[in-house]
């Protein structure tokens, strides 16, 4: 009898042991963001068009992480510079009759963030996100909203990194 009661307690403690070695190592389910505690609010995205696509991405991400927006840089404690915005499709096999079959898509910008009173707070980067995108021959109409989707796709990523890398090296300044 106290063999059967022995063997919950076991698989209860390599569960908790499981749980506690994955929150160790850093792990978070795709699309949560870490903290943004050491990034001073409110925070005013500059460089991109307000109504972009990335910009768009950048406010939900930001504001997903517990940062708040500001409407203008007078307003803000820090502001996120985004430049070197590229967006790129380059042709990567062709197939029998000379067709481009596949492309290699990327989306990339460069960010710093400073503070209210021009201090660099990150250092300027480039984040980049690259996908290939097999396009069949026969497929023309759904191989376009294809495209589209892994682009919307792809700038959710980009700006998951921003917000990703703002985070890990601000709290590491602290």
């Amino acid at each position: 009898m106290s063999r059967t009661l022995a063997q919950p307690k076991v698989v209860v403690f390599a569960l908790l042991l499981a749980v506690m070695f994955v929150g160790a190592c850093g792990f978070q389910p795709r699309g949560h963001s870490l903290s943004l505690d050491g990034i001073p609010n409110p925070v005013h995205i500059s460089g991109i068009a307000t109504y972009s696509d990335l910009h768009r991405e950048l406010y939900r991400q930001l504001k997903i992480a517990g940062a708040e927006i500001a409407a203008s840089a007078a307003e803000s404690a820090s502001t996120l510079r985004i430049s070197d915005v590229e967006r790129d499709s380059r042709l990567l096999s062709v197939n029998s009759r000379n067709k481009a079959v596949e492309f290699e898509l990327t989306e990339g910008a460069s960010f710093s963030l400073h503070s209210a009173d021009g201090q660099e707070l990150v250092a300027p980067q480039k984040v980049s996100v690259l996908r290939i995108q097999y396009r069949p021959e026969l497929e023309v109409l759904g191989s376009g909203r294809e495209a589209e989707l892994l682009r919307q796709d792809m700038r959710e990523e980009l700006a998951g990194r921003i917000v990703q890398r703002l985070t890990v090296q601000r709290n590491a300044a602290q």
